[in-house]
């Protein structure tokens, strides 16, 4: 596995614009996927049961047998929804937030022009006011 994915938790929002599956709109929280998943394979499954949830929740009891073991190996298994992001976040930024570098002249702007209102943007700088 990519060692660059990462689980997403259960209230971050994903936006998928194309190739969703089971969810109708492009902007879901996660659980609300982990849900409608476990909705789908229960309304599949005939004998599906609250024991079966353990698939999206705190795991099932299983065995593995994994490339990098020998042999099986006990443990438990559930279904998480993973992200990979195109550029990784320099570790001194990690955790903080990035705010927008704010426009230096937007207050001088708007001090001289006064209030500026959506047609002010289609105008010229020599149109009058």
């Amino acid at each position: 596995m990519d060692e660059q994915f990462e689980p997403l938790k259960d209230d971050e929002v994903l936006y998928v614009p194309i190739g969703r599956v089971l969810m109708s709109n492009p902007t879901f929280k996660v659980a609300e996927f982990l849900d409608a998943l476990a909705q789908a394979v229960s309304d599949r499954e005939g004998d599906w049961s609250e024991e079966n949830e353990g698939w999206f929740t705190d795991g099932l009891e299983c065995e593995a047998l994994r490339l990098n073991s020998n042999g099986w190996q006990r443990g438990r298994v559930r279904v998480r929804v993973e992200f990979s992001p195109n550029q990784r976040r320099p570790k001194a930024l990690e955790g903080r937030r990035i705010e927008k570098p704010s426009d230096p002249y937007a207050d001088s702007y708007r001090s001289e022009r006064g209030d500026i209102r959506y047609g002010d943007v289609l105008r010229l700088p020599d149109d009058d006011y």
